[in-house]
C-alpha cells in the first residue's frame, strides 16, 4: 500500500508517517509540502533528537499472586506494604500540623517618626510620610507596537502573501513591496483576537522554514515573499 515516512537520520527513529490513501481521497504534492513544511517548523537539527518514550507497562515489574511466593517472600511483601501505609499516615499527619500564616501589612510602615526641637526646647515627634514612588509605566512591547500600527488600505497590486492562521484557516492579503516586514507582523496580529490579549506568534517562511523576525526591520521585496506562504504558529 502506499506510504511515506520522514526519519530523523540521526537516530533512524520513524518521526511521522501516512499511508493508506485512494484515488477518492489522494495526498496531493501541495498537501505533502504543506505537512512537510509545517514537520520542518516544528522540529530542527538545531534541537538534540528527541529520545523514544519507554513502555511504561513493560517497565512495570509483574505482580506475583500470593499463593505462588515463598513464606520469606510472603513476609518481605507484608512488611513493604505496612512501610507504605505508615508512610501514608505520615504525610496525612505533616499536612494536619502545617499551619499557615498571613502576613498583614502595617499602615504605619510607611509612615517615619522625627524629632522636631521647638522653641522651648522640647522634642516633638512629627510624622513624615515616606512612602516610595510609583514605578514609572513600562515601554509598551514589540505586540503593543504592532497592534498600534496603522496598516492602510490594501493595494490593488503589490506582493500576495498567503497566511497559514494557527486555527488552519487561511488569509490573503496583498502588500506594497518597498514596505517592511514588519507590516506583516502587525497584519497578522491585528487579524488574531489572541494576540489582542497578549498571545505571541511567530512567522515562518521558505523551505526549510525560516524565523521571519530577524528580518522585520527588512522591505518585503528584498526578503523575496512575494507568492510566498507564510506559516503562523504560537509561541
Amino acid at each position: 500500500f502506499p506510504h511515506i515516512g520522514i526519519i530523523d537520520p540521526r537516530t533512524r527513529r520513524l518521526l511521522w508517517k501516512k499511508e493508506g490513501w485512494t484515488q477518492q481521497n489522494p495526498l496531493t504534492a501541495e498537501q505533502f509540502a504543506e505537512t512537510a513544511m509545517d514537520f520542518c517548523s516544528r522540529h530542527s537539527f538545531d534541537k538534540p533528537p528527541q529520545a523514544p518514550r519507554p513502555n511504561s507497562a513493560a517497565a512495570r515489574p509483574t505482580k506475583r499472586p500470593m499463593h505462588e511466593m515463598s513464606e520469606e517472600e510472603q513476609l518481605q511483601a507484608a512488611m513493604r506494604e505496612s512501610l507504605k501505609e505508615s508512610g501514608a499516615n505520615l504525610d496525612d499527619d505533616g499536612d494536619d500540623d502545617e499551619d499557615e500564616y498571613i502576613m498583614e501589612e502595617d499602615d504605619d510602615d510607611d509612615v517615619q517618626i522625627v524629632a522636631e526641637t521647638g522653641a522651648g526646647g522640647d522634642s516633638k515627634p512629627q510624622a513624615v510620610d515616606t512612602k516610595e514612588e510609583k514605578p514609572k509605566p513600562a515601554a509598551p512591547s514589540m505586540l503593543d507596537q504592532l497592534l498600534a500600527l496603522d496598516l492602510g488600505d490594501e493595494p490593488e497590486k503589490g506582493a500576495r502573501i498567503q497566511f497559514r492562521m494557527p486555527d488552519g484557516k487561511r488569509k490573503i492579503r496583498k502588500f506594497d513591496p518597498s514596505q517592511n516586514v514588519r507590516l506583516i507582523y502587525a497584519f497578522v496580529a491585528q487579524s488574531m483576537p489572541e494576540s489582542k490579549d497578549g498571545k505571541e506568534f511567530v512567522l515562518m517562511a521558505g523551505f526549510p522554514p525560516k524565523d521571519l523576525i530577524t528580518d522585520i526591520d527588512n522591505t518585503i521585496d528584498s526578503c523575496s515573499l512575494s507568492g510566498e506562504a507564510i506559516t503562523v504558529r504560537w509561541k
